[in-house]
């Protein structure tokens, strides 16, 4: 069956895709190059290009990883998560892109979700995360990435989403409520997080939508993959492309993520969760994404019993190396500078004790490690 790839309401390609399973058959025309999805370009080799949208369309939708996913393949009578991010039109809260059947009459504007309602939660039903009965397959919850169970609602008229928790101490809405305000005390754009708890006391977060009608988020993988940098440090090639791009604070922003994610050890920085912002009718560039995603920090994952063996360093997926390597990449140090180290302990302390499921000690030994790495920075800014 032959589908269209439009962005907003412009074709940017044609394509065939199988009936039966939603495999990719090949790519028909190209329509439009200078919107084809950011970071993908037609080099002449038809076919290597085909595998490069079919991996893009395959990151649109939920990830294998979730654990809910076989729950909500039986719901909608779906076989694979493509064959649910088609039935959705593809259609998210992220970019605007989106696709339909070649001979469909729809639109984008009565189509999209910046714009049009989707699904609410059922009365009674929990204030979680998770996908329930409320949810059709005209949702931005079915082209929905990462492995925690996530899902939007609108809120107020705002587009919000809702995000739950791995493992069994639930402590990532909690990391996310305290790097919220560590961020906000500091000045630092971010996306803001709030805790928020279900009707049977389940811990989730919530944040509001980073763009809307007009933007659209791009991650730092398509940003990076706009040029080759085989042997080129991943830290300068990014920062160069932004700078290519008319963001001048580009440095700026990066380096206080970095510091931030050294300081609370985020162990999930990859680079689907930093980017840029641009105007999605201009295809302009406005800024770096605000901060956002930090729930994965703070030993989110280990046990109490292994806390002997943790260390002040962890694994920095953004530019390829460890938190703390990459803090030598780092040139501006204003955040840090100008932090109030007290109040960042406080905040720390005050957000893990709200869950009952961390004991005191373990706090204690959060906090030792975060000091630990308050005298790494500060013996760095002295240099």
């Amino acid at each position: 069956m032959e589908y269209i790839l439009k962005h907003k309401e412009i074709p940017v390609m044609t394509f065939e895709m199988n009936e039966n399973n939603y495999a990719l058959m090949g790519i028909n025309e190209i329509l439009d190059e200078e919107r084809l999805p950011f970071g993908l370009k037609d080099r002449g080799n038809r076919t290597q290009y085909a595998i490069q949208f079919n991996n893009w369309l395959l990151g649109r939708g939920l990830s294998e990883s979730r654990k809910d996913l076989t729950e909500i393949k039986k719901q909608f009578n779906a076989e694979s998560a493509k064959e649910l991010l088609v039935k959705a039109h593809g259609l998210n809260l992220t970019d605007h892109y989106w696709l339909h059947g070649i001979n469909e009459k729809i639109s984008w504007k009565e189509m999209n979700f910046f714009e049009n309602s989707f699904d609410k939660l059922l009365p009674g039903k929990g204030k979680g995360p998770e996908i329930d009965d409320s949810v059709n397959n005209q949702s931005p919850n079915l082209c929905i990435d990462g492995s925690i169970e996530k899902r939007w609602v609108i809120k107020d008229g705002k587009r919000v989403l809702l995000k739950g928790s791995i493992y069994k101490r639930m402590q990532e809405p909690f990391n996310e409520e305290l790097a919220s305000e560590i961020l906000k005390e500091n000045n630092i754009e971010h996306v803001h997080y709030k805790l928020r708890r279900t009707e049977d006391n389940i811990p989730y977060s919530e944040c509001e939508c980073m763009v809307n009608a007009d933007t659209e988020y791009i991650n730092a993988y398509y940003v990076m993959n706009m040029e080759e940098y085989y042997r080129k440090d991943p830290y300068s090639h990014y920062l160069e492309i932004c700078s290519k791009n008319g963001l001048t604070k580009a440095r700026e922003n990066v380096d206080t993520m970095l510091i931030l994610d050294f300081l609370l050890g985020n162990a999930d920085r990859h680079k689907g969760n930093f980017g840029i912002i641009r105007d999605a009718n201009t295809l302009k560039w406005i800024k770096t994404a605000p901060i956002f995603d930090n729930g994965n920090c703070l030993f989110f994952d280990s046990e109490d019993n292994d806390a002997e063996e943790w260390g002040i360093d962890t694994m920095g997926k953004a530019f390829g190396d460890s938190n703390r390597l990459n803090l030598k990449k780092i040139e501006n140090w204003d955040f840090y500078d100008k932090a109030n180290k007290e109040n960042i302990i406080e905040i720390i302390t005050l957000s893990l004790q709200k869950n009952e499921k961390i004991k005191a000690s373990r706090i204690k030994k959060i906090i030792a490690t975060v000091k630990q790495r308050m005298d790494v920075l500060d013996n760095l800014c002295q240099q």
